[in-house]
């Protein structure tokens, strides 16, 4: 199911005001009475009920994070979301400020927007990120992880010490880390971060593709994606009562702390 605007041949984009977004924020490009426009492209399945759960992931897109970009993902990992009765949202990043490097405030407010509108099986979204989105899904993972069920870096990892750091709190989120063998910026980052998980105690998984560089998309393709994400299902449905209770805290953290 498309929504009424687009860009490229494939894609369909919403955009939406972010309320109150946000005072002291304007570093992001936003203040309060100029909130900024977030836009994402969103993929339905065919025949969506809204009033039905329905597994949803939250797609970050490589590079510069543009519309071209978020295209190119989608045309790579997502474009049979519609027949595999997956919805899919993917953000666009607002005036190139990417994912990692400030417009990640905006990310809570597309989430919330997404749940007003559609029921979410296991009441979250799974999370995966190419690339820069790869990095930018491991800083929204540890800043919001009572909002995800699954994550999936291919490749990806984090970005800083401080988001390295932030591991801990990926306790209970199933990680998927896919790259390239030749890829010699992001296979040690990579591995590290498998190691660091791995003594918090956190499920993950990391895949190293032989004969590969940094562009996987051949070797990891879109059934495989597929593949991994089917497979958390169960564990987002079962993990549900848990993440509400810790959005419930963290609100009330936040509320006492304002």
């Amino acid at each position: 199911m498309r929504t009424p605007l687009s860009f490229g041949a494939l894609l369909c984009v919403a955009a939406f005001a972010l309320p109150g977004f946000a005072q002291g924020e304007a570093a992001a490009g936003g203040s309060a009475g100029n909130p900024v426009r977030l836009r994402y492209a969103l993929t339905l399945p065919a025949g969506h009920d809204p009033a039905v759960p329905t597994p949803a992931v939250l797609a970050l897109p490589p590079g510069p994070q543009t519309e071209q970009m978020v295209d190119l993902a989608h045309r790579a990992y997502w474009d049979a979301a519609e027949q595999r009765g997956w919805i899919v949202v993917s953000p666009v990043a607002p005036d190139g400020r990417l994912f990692f490097d400030g417009a990640e405030v905006l990310i809570p407010t597309l989430l919330a927007e997404i749940r007003e509108r559609f029921a979410l099986e296991g009441d979250a979204f799974h999370l995966a990120g190419i690339s820069n989105g790869g990095i930018a899904a491991f800083r929204v993972a540890s800043q919001h992880p009572e909002q995800f069920c699954s994550l999936l870096a291919a490749p990806g990892l984090p970005g800083s010490d401080e988001d390295f750091e932030g591991l801990e709190r990926l306790r209970e989120i199933p990680v998927r880390m896919v790259v390239g063998a030749d890829d010699a910026r992001w296979v040690g980052r990579m591995r590290e971060t498998e190691t660091r998980l791995k003594e918090l105690g956190a499920p993950v998984e990391l895949t190293v593709l032989e004969g590969q560089g940094h562009m996987i998309v051949e070797a990891f393709p879109e059934e495989a994606v597929f593949a991994y994400l089917e497979g958390q299902r169960a564990g987002c449905r079962a993990g549900e009562a848990r993440r509400a209770a810790a959005h419930k805290t963290k609100s009330e953290n936040t509320a006492a702390n304002e």
